[in-house]
């Protein structure tokens, strides 16, 4: 090989490390992709710790609501919401 075709190889070689370090680093499967996999994770995980908060909450009020532990005060507030009712002679305050 001479020298022309020494430099080629140079050149070719030298391509083709400059383009798998590219694609190593901005490819489907590189390392910005892998950041930007770890920032979603994260947010999922906070939103599946949101969920689950909010699904104790529901079960908690559903427990109370069950005939084998029937809780008549929740009830009757829940009643009184949803129905928007109250006897004649109740002062009602909604409050969130």
């Amino acid at each position: 090989m001479g020298k022309h075709g020494s430099a080629a190889l140079s050149i070719g070689l030298g391509a083709a490390i400059l383009y798998l370090g590219a694609h190593a680093v901005t490819g489907h499967q590189g390392l910005l992709a892998y950041v930007d996999l770890q920032a979603e994770e994260r947010t999922l995980i906070s939103r599946i710790d949101t969920l689950s908060g909010e699904q104790a909450a529901l079960e908690a009020r559903a427990g109370r609501l069950r005939p084998e532990s029937l809780d008549l005060d929740y009830l009757d507030e829940r009643a009184r919401i949803t129905l928007a009712a109250g006897d004649p002679d109740e002062i009602v305050f909604a409050l969130e």
